[in-house]
């Protein structure tokens, strides 16, 4: 999802999906200006059915994965890429 306003492939859907599946399910996400929170499958299946909710949570998550890449989330938290 190289343009913010692209829909992601569904490779990067996978790929987000799978490191949801990892996780425990006991972890649990919250969204929205009433902080609706979602189980870890709950979530799965908001990124499957493609709602607003999943939509937001790959962006993320995306973001997330191309800052780690590009070292940018650690100058952000000013850690020593060493």
């Amino acid at each position: 999802m190289s343009d913010t306003n692209k829909q992601p492939s569904q490779e990067e859907m996978n790929l987000v999906i799978f490191r949801l599946e990892v996780q425990s399910p006991e972890l649990h996400f919250s969204s929205g200006n009433d902080f609706h929170n979602f189980s870890r499958d709950e979530m799965i299946n908001q990124i499957k059915d493609n709602t607003e909710v999943g939509k937001d949570f790959v962006a993320t998550e995306l973001k997330f994965l191309r800052a780690l890449k590009d070292g940018s989330l650690l100058e952000a938290l000013d850690i020593d890429n060493e």
